[in-house]
């Protein structure tokens, strides 16, 4: 079985800068000490850190025991922004709610124009309904923290006009709350766009990754037309082209029963991975009362052979190749 060969994979390692926290956990229980005496608490505000556990452990009658707030070390549980958050801001030009259920039915009756967008092409989809699915080229990480500079802050919101109750009934004029906060930010993350899974749409339920469904081959070659116009237009790359086959077969298969479906060209492969990069670089994010933005991104056009090559701009970056020098990798062939 001959291999597979090229540019299989462009990895990439982002730097990020910003300030405060960007993705929060929410309220978290707690205990502080008052009088000498532990209390719990449930109005600590958390971020999100990487596998915080706010269990110290348990009493004799199986009740949890709360960590203290000033107690988290962020070297063991740093913070981090996930990848849930990056994609949600990364794709937020094309906004699209699937669990919407009018536009739902609008996009599943234009799934040709749903088709032509970097939501479709490099985010991927799930539609349970028509079992339509289109898996993600992009794997991405959460932004880990690496300053690992965090604050516990008690906060107050004191008055002395409106006397507010408690839930129990009493007077209450002054509200004692905490946060584990941040300053400056420092980020790193990585991602990577595969070849194999940007390159080809498939347009058969064959093998369980039916992208839409068309009801004849005429149909697959004008739908192959209008997303050659759509990339070729992003970056005005004409040599850009989407070619349907009625019988698309992966390299190294055994049989030559395939699916129909379009391939992607080297053009519109480089143009996508250019607009997705592109995206990456022009990444910001600002809620929550904080921010973050993205400083730099080094990418690797990985071209490895063995399986300790994937993602070796994490583990060996002193191999990467930050231009491409050879084709990307054909996984696909019409028979």
């Amino acid at each position: 079985m001959s291999k597979v060969t090229g540019v299989k994979s462009v990895d990439f390692k982002i730097t990020a800068y910003g300030y405060g926290v960007v993705n929060w956990n929410g309220p978290t229980d707690l205990e502080i000490i008052i009088d000498n005496k532990s209390k719990k608490v449930t109005n600590h505000s958390m971020p999100k850190l990487r596998g915080y556990t706010n269990i110290r452990g348990y009493w004799d009658d199986g009740k949890p025991q709360f960590k203290r707030p000033e107690e988290v070390d962020f070297s063991k549980t740093p913070l981090y922004i996930s990848q849930n958050c990056i994609r949600h801001h990364l794709f937020k030009d094309e906004a699209i709610n699937l669990q919407t259920k009018d536009l739902l039915e609008h996009i599943i009756n234009h799934m040709d124009n749903f088709l032509c967008s970097i939501t479709a092409l490099v985010r991927g989809y799930v539609i349970p309904s028509k079992e339509f699915k289109r898996t993600s080229p992009l794997l991405l990480t959460d932004f880990e923290e690496v300053k690992m500079m965090g604050n516990f802050e008690q906060l107050g919101n004191s008055g002395s006009k409106d006397k507010k109750e408690t839930k129990t009934g009493k007077e209450a004029s002054t509200a004692i709350f905490s946060k584990t906060t941040f300053g400056d930010t420092s980020y790193e993350g990585y991602g990577s766009i595969s070849i194999e899974q940007l390159q080809f749409i498939s347009l058969s339920a064959d093998y369980g990754r039916e992208a839409m469904k068309i009801d004849n081959h005429k149909d697959g070659a004008k739908l192959a037309e209008t997303l050659t116009s759509y990339i070729q237009n992003m970056l005005g790359n004409k040599q850009a082209k989407a070619e349907y086959h009625q019988n698309y077969v992966r390299q190294g298969a055994i049989f030559t029963h395939g699916e129909a479906g379009i391939l992607l060209n080297e053009e519109a492969i480089d143009t996508l991975v250019e607009i997705t990069l592109d995206l990456f670089r022009n990444l910001v994010i600002k809620q929550a009362k904080g921010y973050m933005y993205v400083d730099s991104i080094k990418v690797d056009y990985n071209d490895g052979s063995t399986a300790k090559d994937m993602m070796r701009i994490k583990h060996s970056p002193m191999n990467v190749a930050p231009q491409k020098n050879s084709q990307y990798a054909v996984y696909f062939k019409a028979v």
